[in-house]
């Protein structure tokens, strides 16, 4: 049976780089397939999760826009929406690349639904700001009209604020195991899935919160049972600042990122980063031999072994 790969993909990555319009996604898209041509090429089963926090803020902004003429959108449907847009460019990505190097790989979106635990939704949960910035009285009035909880960002405005929701289910997970098994690259779980819960019928309902990608990157390499997640970000800086560096080469074992953990992570400002390496940990704890992070711009380098943060086992065979 070959190894599985989790590739999770920060929405950062694809939106920035070169620029944040569709042509400049498919642009960083195109890079992101390039640079991941050594894995792709293998017979290595390969599952694509990306994020979708600026997608999903210019559906909004867009939304917000035109909210004087047309019907607002719901958050659930915004995260439907991003999956299948960004689906379809990494999709189109990755199927011409193959072709380029005459590989011939089907590649299958699959739009996921996530199940959530919503018990703790009046205790306190943490939440996430979403969305444009608007000032007090338009941020007042969405408060009292559409029940909003919105939070202040000094300097900034006002933004709406919603639960972010642990992952219980990946719903469409026997479908996407059977997808990879045969050797499809798969791309699912886009931006953590959609949230949803059942309701007091036991029916499926779309649920106004966010999923954190890592954790749903860990749960999705778990039950598929993959050996690596590499993941991508935009940038280093955030790593520099930490004491860290995904840009020159550096291999921890999880010994030594769980030390880091336990001491060093109420120093870490970023919450990103501290994300990042306790969802690596998870991986690896969850039966994972190798967690890979980098930036896109150093991916195909990274891919040679020439850079990167290796957080693992230091002794494993090269499989790409």
């Amino acid at each position: 049976m070959a190894e599985t790969v989790i590739v999770l993909v920060h929405g950062e990555v694809l939106a920035n780089g070169h620029g944040s319009r569709i042509p400049d996604q498919r642009l960083n898209a195109g890079a992101l397939a390039s640079g991941l041509m050594p894995i792709l090429s293998t017979d290595l089963q390969v599952v694509i999760m990306h994020g979708n926090k600026p997608q999903v803020g210019f559906v909004l902004f867009r939304s917000e826009l035109a909210s004087h003429v047309l019907h607002t959108i719901p958050l659930d449907l915004c995260g439907a929406d991003t999956q299948g847009a960004t689906g379809y460019i990494i999709s189109q990505a990755v199927l011409n690349v193959l072709h380029g190097h005459k590989r011939n790989r089907q590649v299958m979106c699959v739009i996921t639904q996530t199940l959530v635990d919503t018990s703790g939704l009046n205790e306190g949960v943490q939440t996430r700001a979403i969305g444009p910035w608007f000032d007090r009285e338009k941020a007042e009035q969405y408060r009292q009209t559409r029940k909003w909880m919105i939070v202040e960002e000094p300097g900034r405005g006002y933004r709406r604020a919603v639960p972010c929701l642990p992952a219980l289910e990946i719903l469409e997970i026997d479908g996407i195991r059977r997808l990879v098994e045969v050797g499809d690259i798969v791309i699912a779980g886009g931006g953590g899935g959609v949230p949803v819960a059942r309701n007091a019928q036991g029916e499926l309902e779309g649920i106004e919160a966010v999923i954190e990608t890592e954790q749903l990157a860990c749960m999705m390499g778990k039950q598929l049972q993959a050996n690596i997640l590499l993941m991508i970000i935009e940038r280093d800086n955030k790593f520099l600042l930490s004491g860290l560096s995904v840009e020159s080469l550096l291999r921890l074992t999880l010994e030594e990122l769980d030390e880091i953990i336990s001491t060093r992570m109420s120093s870490i400002d970023s919450h990103s980063v501290q994300r990042t390496l306790l969802a690596a940990s998870n991986f690896l704890h969850g039966g994972g031999k190798q967690v890979i992070i980098t930036t896109l711009k150093k991916l195909p380098e990274t891919l040679a072994h020439q850079n990167g943060l290796w957080l693992g086992s230091k002794n494993l065979p090269v499989l790409f």
